[in-house]
């Protein structure tokens, strides 16, 4: 038990060492959107094009999902509609290492995107 607990905590200081710096990193590419404003962001193997209007205590977000690299449209594109609660945040798949953070502000007054790298669980 004494090694499983050694190893976990070990894992656990890499993870949190590794974290700090990518948060660092990831915080560079944060983009903010007021309502109306249309974002156009590219994350992983996904192109994701979308809106949001304030809603009561949220954020109303349209989001259509491409395939980053089909920019004649040969895929119907995916349109999903999001209810985000005012402070709260939402991930969408952009393949397999990779998402798109989508969090709207405690008075629903903005959108924040960003890039997510996903790390592999470790194996203890």
């Amino acid at each position: 038990m004494k090694t499983f607990i050694l190893a976990f905590v070990s894992a656990m200081a890499f993870v949190s060492s590794v974290s700090a710096e990518d948060h660092s990193e990831l915080m560079r590419h944060v983009r903010s959107f007021k309502p109306m404003g249309g974002f156009n962001v590219v994350v992983g193997d996904a192109r994701f094009v979308g809106y949001f209007v304030q809603g009561p205590d949220r954020c109303d977000v349209t989001v259509f999902q491409a395939a980053a690299d089909d920019e004649t449209l040969t895929v119907k594109p995916r349109r999903m509609v999001l209810e985000i609660a005012a402070g709260g945040r939402n991930e969408l798949d952009a393949g397999p290492d990779a998402a798109l953070a989508i969090a709207c502000t405690a008075d629903a007054d903005a959108l924040k995107l960003a890039p997510q790298g996903r790390m592999k669980a470790a194996k203890l």
